[in-house]
């Protein structure tokens, strides 16, 4: 694979997976030597000290280190014996990536009860909401340009709209946000779950698609979205008895159940593998709007 662009995400990324890969068996020694080979200047030439990175980079970054010292990226070939000494340093550190890994999982679990206290609350309160899902990523063709630093600023100015509750996102009345990492191209990605007030809004596919719209203007076009609230995604989901998109009735048991495993989609534990590979110093991965807000129909300071 070629890091002409160093791209900053996947680079992270595939460094993750050989970690992985070598610590769980995954992947045979040649290959490891020729991820080494592939991976390991690109790394130390996007590599940045003031970010936050995962346990795996980590353990890449000390095992590599404790063999190459000071040595030169571009004058490092890793052999049958920097590899196989790669390999018995890295080791050392998988009690601290499984540590990392239940960490995450216990995070997750946490996110997902509130998130489902928030939806119940809102079902409670409306007598219908309108759930609206949408995929905030980049196009495969151009995130070589896009880094955590750039995610982060795009991030920051979607909430900022979605605070100021004009255009697409008038009317919201709950909402919750995770960010992840992962697919082909290690891809930063964004799943958004909005919830109006059925009362004000309707045509969820045309909000979702405005959404979308918002995100690749927020982008300068390097964004590209994925709306789940198209009739053809609604009609599958219905068929399986499973649709929590659209328009949520209070009075109906299983619309509700629906939306509430819909939301869960957001703080999966066992979507590992997504999580964020490194991040800005105080960036948080997860977040939601509260329920007891003094706006709020009936609800008291």
């Amino acid at each position: 694979m070629s890091y002409l662009h160093l791209n900053q995400p996947l680079i992270v990324s595939n460094i993750d997976k050989l970690v992985k890969g070598v610590l769980f068996n995954h992947v045979s020694f040649e290959e490891t030597k020729k991820q080494l080979n592939d991976l390991y200047e690109p790394f130390m030439d996007i590599f940045d000290d003031g970010l936050f990175y995962s346990e795996t980079i980590h353990a890449f970054i000390d095992s590599t280190e404790s063999i190459v010292g000071d040595s030169s990226a571009y004058e490092v070939v890793w052999d049958h014996d920097k590899t196989q000494r790669f390999i018995n340093t890295l080791l050392s550190y998988k009690n601290d990536i499984e540590e990392e890994t239940r960490a995450w999982r216990y995070n997750e679990g946490q996110n997902k009860n509130n998130l489902v206290s928030l939806v119940r609350n809102l079902t409670d309160q409306y007598s219908k909401l309108l759930f609206v899902m949408v995929d905030l990523k980049y196009a495969t063709e151009t995130s070589h340009h896009v880094t955590i630093d750039g995610f982060n600023d795009h991030m920051k100015k979607i909430r900022e709209l979605i605070s100021n509750k004009k255009t697409c996102f008038e009317h919201v009345q709950g909402y919750a946000w995770a960010l992840e990492q992962g697919g082909i191209n290690g891809g930063l990605h964004c799943h958004l779950l909005l919830i109006y007030n059925g009362s004000e809004r309707q045509r969820d596919g045309y909000l979702g698609k405005a959404v979308g719209e918002k995100w690749q203007s927020i982008t300068g076009g390097l964004g590209t979205y994925y709306n789940w609230n198209t009739l053809e995604n609604k009609g599958d989901f219905k068929r399986q008895g499973l649709l929590g998109i659209g328009m949520i009735h209070r009075d109906n048991p299983l619309e509700v159940e629906n939306a509430v495993r819909v939301a869960s989609y957001l703080t999966k534990p066992d979507k590992c593998e997504q999580q964020l590979k490194l991040w800005l110093p105080g960036m948080r991965t997860f977040g939601q709007s509260r329920f007891n807000v003094s706006w709020r129909r009936g609800i008291k300071r």
